[in-house]
């Protein structure tokens, strides 16, 4: 009887083991099986049971120091939160001197601040009529505007 049961045992054990492989053959990503393509081992595995199951998870398998690392693998620039703010930040912060260098250029070509009315009590051209006349000398105090009624 002690004897069954060591038989009934190793039977179970080796069942189990086939099992195993063919589930962690089935789901190992195809580029990650060593030494065959995945279907050779599916095949392996069935047609040796025993022997095919030990051999996949001897060299067939992927090695656990590849699933570490990939687990550890850092996680990339646009999923830190960190980086998205510094990002931000910097993106802000180009915009504020872009901003800065448009106004002051606008300031040195004007001579205004972007934005400022124009003054308009003087005139803009020497040729302007409220000069007085096409010559570009001032008006004289005692002729009426242009277009105003006479008096």
């Amino acid at each position: 009887m002690g004897r069954a049961i060591m038989i009934i045992g190793a039977g179970a054990l080796a069942v189990g083991v086939i099992i195993y492989a063919l589930i962690g053959c089935a789901q190992s990503q195809r580029y990650d099986v060593r030494s065959l393509p995945k279907w050779a081992w599916m095949l392996v595995i069935l047609l040796l049971p025993v022997v095919g199951a030990v051999l996949w998870l001897l060299f067939g398998r992927p090695r656990a120091d590849e699933a570490v690392r990939e687990a550890q693998r850092g996680r990339g620039p646009d999923d830190d939160p960190q980086f998205l703010r510094n990002l931000e930040e910097r993106r802000r912060q180009q915009e504020q001197a872009r901003r800065l260098q448009d106004w002051e250029n606008e300031l040195k070509r004007t001579g205004r601040a972007p934005g400022a009315r124009p003054v308009v009590d003087e005139p803009l051209d020497p040729m302007d009529p409220r000069y007085g006349g096409t010559d570009g000398t001032p008006p004289d105090p005692q002729d009426p505007a242009p277009g105003a009624p006479e008096k």
